[in-house]
């Protein structure tokens, strides 16, 4: 095959994976923005277990959030790098983006909404657990103290779920929301 149509079969097919995501991250953003509410207010009809459960299926959103919009930019920096330098004009699509800093404003304003929405998900279904499990604890007549070390489980676990989602999204902000490499300025 010919380097131009491999290059275009390249090109196309990344194209098409960047859709793809695309539509990956709508159905994300659609099963935490409504799934989240519904899977709380189940989980409060349900065992302490499930509701103890509900905070690390946020951070599953987070990460899977994360994932799709770093490989979405990636698709798109190689396309930038590796097929438009290639190519015979001067600036391709994805070069022209990155040129002008306010077509990427919107990127980034996308990605730290979903974080903001979806950390305060995450910190409300921590109370939501936490609530249920006081809750047990005020209830239970053997005084055996289980609900305690349930709640500081969970709290230890919690807090470095927090510590290492937010360390993740520090780390990988820039190669989500830009197709420049990490040490370029902008």
């Amino acid at each position: 095959m010919e380097t131009r149509g491999l290059i275009r079969d390249e090109f196309v097919t990344l194209r098409d994976e960047i859709k793809a995501t695309k539509a990956r991250l709508f159905w994300i953003v659609l099963a935490g923005l409504f799934g989240v509410p519904l899977l709380t207010y189940l989980a409060s009809k349900g065992d302490m277990f499930v509701w103890l459960l509900l905070p690390y299926s946020v951070l599953v959103l987070i990460l899977m959030f994360l994932s799709e919009q770093g490989s979405m930019m990636r698709a798109g920096r190689y396309i930038r790098e590796r097929i438009e330098a290639s190519a015979d004009h001067e600036l391709g699509w994805e070069a022209w983006v990155e040129s002008l800093p306010q077509f990427r404003f919107l990127d980034r304003q996308y990605v730290a909404c979903f974080m903001i929405v979806f950390f305060m998900y995450y910190f409300m279904t921590i109370g939501v657990a936490f609530k249920l499990i006081l809750a047990l604890e005020e209830k239970d007549m053997t005084g055996s103290q289980e609900y305690w070390y349930w709640f500081y489980g969970a709290a230890v676990t919690y807090a470095i779920g927090a510590i290492w989602a937010f360390l993740t999204l520090t780390h990988h902000w820039r190669s989500t929301v830009s197709t420049t490499p990490d040490d370029a300025e902008g």
